[in-house]
């Protein structure tokens, strides 16, 4: 990244954010221009960390400060490849680098004690996402969505997360069911690309 604006600097700034925002709408707010200087940088991700995985999305940790407080990951899309739909539990923004993706977002919704099934996900709203594009999720209500590039182009996506996304437990949701299980996503990279 360039020298004008360095990792060090972004550190600064989300920590300035996180010690005033009141609440995930104050920071997601606050932290989305620093996201938007970030998608406009050409050196953000070098090239080895631009190829999809033959098998799933690749998920690359750029950066991490030493405390964790937040994230940056590259999520790189070969054609066709879709994340399960999924909720985060921390605050997290994401916006389009290159290409595009399709977003469904959903909300879990509680049919009552004896209800079978006793969730159901109820899907509140769809976007094509091209390059510039930023949304975020937090939770309660804002937190689970479903991503896949449907198209014949590679697509990577930038995410800033309220931690290390790559340890955070969280849950892949069955939308017919509204059963969920526990995963945590783990990066495809061992160390961070750029570090702390």
């Amino acid at each position: 990244m360039s020298e004008l604006y360095n990792w060090k600097d972004l550190e600064r700034d989300i920590g300035a954010v996180l010690a005033k925002a009141a609440d995930n709408r104050s920071v997601v707010e606050g932290v989305t221009p620093l996201l938007k200087q970030l998608l406009s940088r050409e050196d953000l991700i070098p090239a080895e960390y631009r190829s999809p995985l033959p098998h799933k999305y690749a998920q690359y940790l750029l950066y991490k400060p030493k405390d964790e407080s937040f994230s940056v990951i590259a999520f790189v899309w070969g054609p066709g490849q879709v994340a399960p739909v999924h909720d985060h539990l921390v605050w997290g923004l994401v916006g389009v680098y290159q290409g595009a993706v399709v977003e469904k977002r959903y909300r879990r919704e509680d049919r009552g004690e004896w209800a079978e099934p006793r969730y159901a996900l109820r899907q509140v709203g769809e976007v094509t996402a091209r390059r510039g594009d930023i949304s975020f999720v937090y939770p309660p209500d804002y937190d689970i969505h479903g991503v896949a590039n449907p198209f014949d182009d590679i697509a990577i996506t930038v995410h800033i997360y309220g931690t290390d996304i790559g340890k955070q437990p969280r849950h892949i949701h069955d939308v017919a069911t509204g059963d969920l299980r526990d995963v945590i996503t783990r990066h495809d990279n061992e160390a961070p690309v750029y570090a702390s």
